[in-house]
């Protein structure tokens, strides 16, 4: 998935000092690493903003999309006009209307040649301990999707959404 630019350097600062904190070695360390510094992180800074995004992000290359979809939620309570936070919440929506593709070698061949390594059986299960449908989780995704829209994006970040717009309203039509 593409991301929205614009983290700075102050907010690698912030990160440094909250994340980069918790983990051992700050050079060399696994996703899973990077996630648990940042879940320690979480409860010693609840209003830092980076923390949360760094969470999102990490869970969600994993397949731990429920973890990553509450943590970008606290990133839109933190920062409710921030395109980045909105997008990520966009997308946390977005990665779970992945269980539609449950089961089918179609897509899950498809997904690994984008060189996404999370089956989409594994969107089926975060979805279950999300407590949503597909169907909710596709409404949620276009709904904050077209939020991030009225936030100013540039050009490329624009192109983003809509390109994320687009392929949701293709695979379900019937919210268009």
């Amino acid at each position: 998935m593409a991301k929205i630019s614009g983290w700075s350097l102050f907010d690698g600062v912030r990160m440094a000092r909250t994340v980069g904190r918790n983990l051992a070695d700050r050079t060399n360390y696994t996703t899973e690493e990077l996630i648990a510094a940042a879940e320690s992180a979480s409860q010693e800074h609840p209003s830092e903003w980076v923390v949360f995004y760094v969470l999102a992000d990490k869970c969600s290359e994993v397949g731990r999309y429920a973890d990553s979809l509450r943590a970008c939620k606290r990133c839109v309570e933190l920062r409710p006009k921030d395109l980045r936070s909105v997008y990520a919440l966009a997308t946390a929506y977005n990665l779970l209307t992945r269980a539609e593709w449950s089961g089918s070698d179609k897509y899950e061949s498809l997904l690994s040649e984008m060189g996404e390594t999370v089956p989409p059986d594994r969107a089926a299960t975060e979805l279950d301990e999300a407590g949503l449908t597909i169907e909710e989780a596709a409404i949620q995704a276009i709904r904050w999707f077209e939020r991030a829209g009225s936030l100013k994006p540039d050009r490329t970040s624009q192109a983003h959404l809509e390109s994320n717009l687009n392929t949701l309203y293709t695979r379900f039509p019937h919210l268009a």
